[in-house]
């Protein structure tokens, strides 16, 4: 029970019932001086707050543009033990029956409970401040990474790494994270976004089921970034509420304005000390309401209102399938990392990354009006979660940080199939069985190939050429899909300029499971408007040539056909095979058969293919895993 000083305090400064209609008197920095005594409230334990003492120190002022920051002592509540405790971040600071503002830092290895306070004025400003903080973890991924499959480890890093980064600066932010359902690798990589999440996550983020409607100053209070089967949330104290407005935090969480996260009641199980910081462990309690605001000087939510989430499916198969459902914050600039977060830790669960080395992803992304998105791909080596992860990553960020056009991502499916060995095959070598052929022909390749650890083999692909292909040197690229595409678009480089060019080439992208072969000729064509034009008359291409746009690009070569051949398990290589096209001689009436193969329409003398070719991005043969799949 609320003993009776802290419930008289709260019917009289903080309106205990729900939906008052004046917020609390604000004491104002300029009457504020050094040794003016006060309280604040804060969950040490359960529910309900309870007291602690404060004294001011002073004020340090514009330590941002248009922000200061009070500096008290805390004491009472065993703060003289623990110091100022993760987890009090929001606790409101009174003084003269005035409420001064939100415990929002702290410094650590402190030898006392000093804090930091936001001034309540800066956090009611917050709905009507600038956006400031955080625009999306590192660079935006590029159509040609994502066709390649480079995404460079370090990238799922940074995302992480900026999380919170717009909290940074000021002091440590007496934030509390909460995880439940992560496993211990998972939580290792948060750990570095995420200050703290390493001593309390395995520990912290039970689940409450408190109800949290009336929420009032001096609650404890959640925000919540994935939630279902796997919960990630920043808790901390409620500060002020206004009707169904309500200010938490004192200080920026994400710092990215405008937000849509779920706002979750919670519950302290206790308080535990540390030299380094002092935390609280947390049940997180049901959603009661949506976070609209994350500024620098706290978070601004509504009671009431339901947030909207985007679903991530997960299905992780193997000899024990798992199936998690997951709800992630509505945040652009989040979105991509916390998709990655979810499945990293539901193969952390399910399969532990350690064993798996080679992986099968299938990902589904509905974007309302704009269709569904479908991709396939594999990975090998020992990294191959990791190689998965990225690839979900990239692909999200590029949706949801394109600037072609606003994409509506509703929701997300991923199918995971984890392997305890590698299975691609190198290609090794390819030929044809004849070198010279004419416009329109079938010709028989032959790939050879070397499975991990096993035998050579030759496989055979019948290939039709195109009708039309002029005579001359005609290549061959054939290679994993992956690589292929990557060839591809070094050959035929077009940025898209609207959505549905990028979506459409997204789609076009292959997977390392299938054996893709790449008709590749001489061109003398333009990319323009985001679209390839392939061997334009020449008129044609002067006229572009001459208009000076810097819109048109001209090129040197140009893909003649494409065709994919799906294997049962995944590729590895890029090999060039050259052939030479020519069209049968007229013959005269009554004319007799060539004297000679080379003046008939073919040879029957075999090309050999080598893996080398035309200027192009190709992949490097191994049977090793190939970085950045």
């Amino acid at each position: 029970m609320r003993s009776t000083i802290v419930a008289a305090v709260a019917a009289l400064l903080i309106g205990a019932a729900a939906g008052r209609a004046e917020p609390a008197p604000a004491l104002p920095l300029e009457e504020l001086r050094a040794g003016q005594r006060g309280f604040g409230l804060s969950v040490f334990r359960g529910s309900e707050p309870e007291r602690f003492e404060v004294e001011v120190l002073g004020v340090l002022r514009e330590i941002q543009p248009g922000i200061s920051m009070v500096l008290a002592r805390l004491s009472g509540a065993g703060l003289e033990e623990t110091g100022v405790i993760a987890g009090m971040s929001g606790s409101p600071v009174w003084v003269e029956d005035r409420l001064v503002g939100a415990v929002a830092f702290a410094w650590s290895f402190s030898r006392e409970a000093v804090a930091g306070i936001m001034p309540i004025g800066a956090m009611r400003a917050i709905e009507s401040a600038v956006p400031w903080g955080l625009e999306g973890a590192g660079p935006r991924p590029t159509l040609a990474e994502l066709a390649a499959g480079r995404i460079p480890e370090t990238r799922l890093d940074e995302a992480v790494a900026a999380l919170t980064r717009a909290a940074a600066g000021a002091g440590r932010p007496a934030l509390l994270w909460a995880a439940s359902g992560f496993a211990e690798p998972t939580l290792a990589r948060l750990a570095p976004g995420l200050p703290g999440l390493a001593a309390a996550g395995a520990a912290g983020a039970g689940r409450s089921e408190l109800p949290g409607e009336d929420l009032r100053p001096g609650d404890a209070v959640a925000q919540v970034w994935i939630d279902g089967d796997f919960r990630l949330a920043a808790t901390g104290t409620v500060t002020d509420r206004d009707g169904d407005a309500l200010l938490a935090f004192g200080h920026p969480v994400t710092g990215l304005g405008e937000v849509e996260l779920p706002m979750a009641s919670a519950e302290i199980v206790t308080v535990l000390a540390s030299a380094m910081s002092s935390f609280k462990l947390a049940n997180v309690g049901p959603v009661v309401g949506t976070f609209e605001r994350d500024h620098a000087a706290g978070a601004l939510g509504r009671v009431g209102r339901a947030p909207r989430t985007v679903p991530l499916a997960l299905r992780v198969a193997g000899p024990r399938p798992r199936d998690y459902a997951l709800r992630l914050g509505r945040v652009p600039a989040l979105l991509p990392t916390l998709a990655a977060i979810g499945t990293l830790n539901a193969l952390d669960v399910a399969a532990p990354a350690a064993g798996i080395e080679a992986v099968d992803l299938a990902l589904r992304f509905d974007l309302g009006a704009d269709g569904t998105l479908a991709l396939a791909q594999s990975f090998d080596g020992g990294g191959a979660s990791i190689q998965a992860v990225l690839y979900l990553l990239a692909v999200t960020d590029f949706l949801v940080r394109t600037d072609l056009a606003r994409v509506d991502l509703r929701a997300i499916e991923v199918d995971v199939v984890p392997y305890d060995a590698p299975r691609a095959a190198t290609l090794t070598g390819l030929h044809a069985e004849r070198a010279q052929l004419e416009p329109g022909e079938t010709v028989h390749l032959f790939v050879e190939l070397r499975p991990y650890r096993g035998a050579l083999e030759r496989r055979r692909v019948q290939l039709r050429l195109p009708p039309d292909l002029p005579t001359g040197r005609y290549t061959l690229l054939v290679g994993d899909g992956a690589s292929a595409d990557a060839a591809r678009l070094a050959i035929e480089p077009a940025a898209p300029v609207r959505l549905e060019q990028a979506l459409e080439l997204l789609r076009s992208l292959g997977s390392a499971r299938a054996l893709t072969v790449l008709g590749v000729l001489p061109g003398r064509g333009l990319a323009a408007g985001g679209e390839v034009l392939p061997r334009l008359p020449g008129s044609l291409r002067s006229i572009w040539s001459a208009s000076g746009t810097r819109a048109a690009r001209p090129l040197a070569l140009a893909v003649a056909q494409r065709e994919t051949f799906v294997q049962e398990t995944p590729l590895s290589g890029l090999l060039r095979l050259d052939l030479e096209i020519r069209r049968p001689e007229p013959v005269a009436a009554g004319a007799g058969a060539p004297s000679s193969p080379a003046e008939g329409s073919g040879t029957t003398a075999p090309a050999r293919g080598r893996d080398a070719g035309p200027p192009v991005a190709g992949r490097e043969k191994s049977s090793e895993k190939k970085e950045g799949r």
